[in-house]
């Protein structure tokens, strides 16, 4: 019988899977920690086959908070609130929307969701100094609403309205504000919408608790070897990478629900 641990009542298995769940936050924290992007295109896809898209989910997000709260603090003087506050409305009316669908919808499609979507944000981080040509200087609260659904349902969200900030012009400085003052806004109103719509369990934040530290820690990893690495374009090979991981739970969701049916 493998090892296990009981917190809150709650027993947490020391085997195998807890392995997983710590290399594959690990992996996505070093993403983070280099490319600034990507960590929830790694742990949603690759925890969704693990625990369920629900709870991969909503682990993710909340590992994210330590990260969101360290960065928001150090750059929320330069956000600029004429373009914040609007797209964080946004954020607050679409992202429990999202949230309801992703507790309603097949567990099975909703794998299927996720890895598409990963997809679709590659491309989106792939094109985007194409796309911010055609991105209107006004199309914030559309880009709000769609990240807001999109965040609510599978907990990834950042490439949609980071595209949209980037095609303001402002200075880098500012950009960099307004990114991070919306994703910390949307982190706080996703916990809260998981609680409302009852997604948020004990065994969630005791798995997101014992993860924290490891996306830290890669988070960390991937900050040094960005330094020591800098002048290394390997900004496609991430994209590859990504493409490759989506592709490949995509493939494995639609093979284990073909194999349910009996076909």
């Amino acid at each position: 019988m493998p090892a296990s641990i009981t917190l809150f009542g709650i027993t947490v298995a020391l085997g195998f899977e807890l392995l997983v769940l710590f290399a594959v936050v690990f992996l996505a924290g070093i993403i983070r920690g280099f490319a600034g992007f990507g960590s929830a295109m790694i742990t949603v896809p690759a925890l969704a086959m693990l625990y369920g898209p629900a709870q991969a989910v909503v682990i993710e997000v909340l590992i994210e908070i330590p990260i969101s709260i360290g960065l928001f603090r150090a750059t929320v003087k330069d956000a600029d609130k004429k373009i914040v506050i609007p797209m964080l409305s946004m954020f607050v009316l679409f992202v429990p929307i999202g949230a309801l669908f992703l507790k309603v919808v097949d567990a099975e499609l909703m794998k299927i969701i996720i890895s598409v979507l990963v997809l679709v944000m590659v491309a989106i981080i792939g094109l985007q100094d194409r796309l911010i040509i055609f991105v209107s200087r006004t199309g914030s609260l559309v880009a709000g609403a769609t990240s807001g659904i999109a965040q609510g349902m599978t907990g990834m969200s950042g490439p949609i309205y980071a595209t949209v900030l980037l095609a303001r012009g402002d200075s880098a400085t500012v950009t960099r504000a307004n990114i991070l003052a919306l994703t910390a806004g949307i982190i706080s109103i996703s916990v809260v919408s998981y609680i409302a719509v009852g997604i948020m369990t004990i065994e969630t934040l005791i798995y997101a608790t014992i993860a924290t530290p490891s996306i830290l820690l890669g988070t960390w990893v991937g900050s040094v070897l960005f330094k020591r690495l800098s002048h290394c374009n390997l900004r496609i090979v991430i994209l590859i990478f990504l493409a490759v991981i989506a592709v490949a739970t995509l493939t494995q969701t639609i093979t284990d629900a073909v194999g349910n049916q009996g076909f």
